[in-house]
């Protein structure tokens, strides 16, 4: 129960990293906001589906959970691509805080994948048990 309490109530947390953000193209700017409010949206019905012990809402949460680990992963590369590219200018660039940035986002994303396989895991355990 208090696993789909917290996707209900944190899930929408995703939609306001959208709003908030500092994208120069607003075509770029509503995308996002089109992605995350989606899956927020998405969160908050595999809570409250959880709730009423719907079974597909597991099977959503870690297809949920998978995606924003994507995320983090290809943000991490990014940043990473990015700063590498820095490295190879002739100007000074602060390169190894951009590597560090990228590896605090790889990170970040790292609790994301372990939470899916850990449902799938739990998943395969109810059906062979």
């Amino acid at each position: 129960m208090k696993s789909e309490l917290a996707w209900v109530l944190l899930s929408p947390l995703a939609l306001l990293m959208a709003v908030i953000s500092k994208v120069e193209s607003l075509v770029i700017y509503y995308i996002q906001i089109a992605l995350f409010g989606t899956w927020a949206t998405c969160g908050v019905v595999a809570g409250i589906a959880g709730m009423a012990s719907a079974p597909w809402s597991g099977r959503l949460k870690a297809v949920l959970l998978r995606i924003a680990f994507g995320y983090f992963v290809i943000c991490a590369f990014l940043i990473a691509a990015y700063t590498i590219l820095l490295a190879f200018q002739l100007e000074p660039a602060p390169w190894n805080i951009g590597l560090t940035l990228a590896a605090v986002v790889l990170i970040t994303g790292v609790p994301f994948l372990y939470f899916a396989r850990k449902r799938k895991l739990l998943e395969d355990q109810k059906r062979k048990g």
